[in-house]
């Protein structure tokens, strides 16, 4: 087994906030930890013709042209508070960018730079434990979301990520029940909940072997 590369509260810091040139490694090992995760939310996005798609915490863009792979006619925004993250996901996606098909922007979800309704589906994979207010955010996803439209957020639920060595370091977990109170207290109906168990793996700050569960929500706004 490879030995840890960094403390449990490095490690948590740069989940939470990648910096420098480990919050750029971190982004490449979020990479492989989320791509099971990713492939699952792809899924579950269901993506059609014309959506206008803002993903959440979108790190360093390495999963963004999968989602056009699945549907090259979409709208794509990414936001992350990360500002290596953000210049990472602009050199990775400068194609997409300069044909006018993505764009990327650094600020919190808590504050988003784009106009009321502009979205008919966001996401975002492995962010709910890092909003220490949530109901602000959510309020600020329902600003930028049509009537109707789709919020998807991925995560794993709180018993195993109870497993990880970091978690103790200013994460809030979730389970279905926990997650599912949350978005109906916040202007969502919860139409779809899927899970799966994902094989044992490497934790991101490699100091030991977890197995985990991944959820996907969806909740509709009304």
């Amino acid at each position: 087994m490879e030995k840890p590369v960094m403390t449990a509260a490095e490690a948590a810091r740069q989940l939470r906030h990648p910096e420098g040139d480990a919050g750029v490694k971190m982004g490449v090992q979020m990479n492989k930890s989320n791509r099971l995760l990713y492939e699952m939310t792809l899924d579950f996005l269901s993506l059609h013709q014309g959506d206008v798609v803002l993903e959440i915490g979108m790190g360093n863009g390495h999963f963004v042209k999968e989602l056009f792979e699945e549907e090259p006619s979409i709208h794509y925004t990414g936001l992350d508070f990360s500002d290596c993250m953000v210049e990472e996901a602009i050199q990775a996606n400068e194609v997409l960018i300069a044909n006018g098909n993505a764009a990327f922007y650094c600020a919190t979800a808590e504050k988003m730079p784009v106009a009321d309704e502009h979205f008919n589906k966001v996401f975002g994979v492995n962010v709910l434990y890092f909003w220490d207010h949530p109901e602000e955010t959510l309020a600020e996803i329902r600003r930028v979301l049509r009537l109707g439209g789709d919020l998807v957020l991925a995560f794993r639920s709180k018993a195993t990520m109870q497993l990880l060595p970091f978690v103790d370091q200013g994460f809030t977990l979730y389970d279905i029940e926990m997650a599912e109170k949350l978005f109906q207290q916040n202007g969502f109906k919860v139409t779809d909940v899927i899970t799966s168990i994902e094989p044992e793996k490497l934790a991101a700050d490699g100091s030991k072997l977890v197995q985990l569960e991944n959820i996907c929500m969806r909740g509709v706004k009304i």
